[in-house]
């Protein structure tokens, strides 16, 4: 069936893959849109959820400070410290 969406290939182990099939078979779906179900429902994880790009936030507060946004207040120097402190780790 054409689809424009993203197909993905993956390998699973031997029990991972049975443990699919064995959902799929109860759920009356196809290991494929089991496989799908499974993602989505990881996806909305907080554990995968994807991390912010600190390095544009920076390069934003430059073009704010460009911009003449007091960068010498209080919480915006918190802010930059916290951001230049994260894109260390």
């Amino acid at each position: 069936m054409p689809t424009k969406k993203a197909r993905l290939q993956i390998i699973l182990a031997d029990d991972a893959t049975d443990h699919v099939k064995a959902l799929a078979e109860e759920r009356g779906l196809s290991v494929s849109a089991m496989c799908s179900q499974l993602i989505h429902s990881a996806l909305r994880d907080p554990e995968f959820k994807l991390k912010p790009d600190l390095k544009k936030f920076k390069g934003l507060a430059v073009e704010a400070a460009i911009e003449g946004t007091h960068i010498t207040d209080p919480k915006v120097r918190a802010l930059l410290e916290l951001v230049e402190h994260l894109t260390k780790d």
